[in-house]
């Protein structure tokens, strides 16, 4: 009994050693006898896990400035979503973090679906398809990916990403769409 116990301790303290995160489990093996497990603390946050101080969004929620103006962090107004013609901003919001994904995919006939032709500089759905690579360059990209959700700026003609109005949005019959691009 007492080498099996001496075997479990040492088994389980090269265990402990060889693991990061463990946690601690307590077994009744007999009446009088506990013997002491570890075992590893899975994560389900695929590599990354935020830290204590992270800030966590739920889009599923109203958005708060839905009827009321917004000062932005550069110190800009944006006006409601409702003013900007956006009647449930986080359905938008939801649309836009798919459309951020699919910039970062690089999905030309996704993107070029979420356009309302003609544009100034791309009259036609092949000349925006045409010119994708040229238009959505490294810098572009980035600045559609860096922006916040919480931060997009809007005003009666739609609701714009970018510090220079890169990508401007509107709901049109219901539907989100690209009313103007500008890289």
């Amino acid at each position: 009994m007492k080498k099996k116990i001496i075997f479990i301790a040492l088994a389980g303290s090269l265990f402990i050693c060889a693991c990061e995160d463990r946690v601690p489990h307590i077994l009744y093996d007999e009446p009088d006898t506990i013997i002491v497990t570890s075992t590893v603390k899975r994560d389900n946050y695929g590599g990354s896990i935020p830290g204590l101080n992270a800030e966590v969004t739920d889009y599923t929620l109203e958005n708060e400035f839905q009827h009321k103006r917004q000062l932005l962090r550069d110190s800009t107004w944006a006006t409601s979503w409702d003013e900007a013609g956006f009647p449930d901003a986080k359905k938008f919001i939801i649309f836009f973090k798919t459309f951020q994904w699919d910039v970062m995919d690089r999905n030309k006939l996704k993107i070029a679906g979420m356009i309302k032709f003609p544009l100034r500089d791309y009259p036609k759905k092949a000349d925006f398809l045409k010119r994708f690579d040229s238009i959505f360059g490294r810098d572009f990209v980035q600045e559609v990916l860096d922006q916040d959700p919480k931060e997009i700026y809007r005003n009666k003609n739609g609701a714009m990403i970018g510090d220079d109005g890169q990508i401007w949005f509107k709901q049109i019959n219901g539907r989100y769409k690209i009313i103007e691009i500008n890289p």
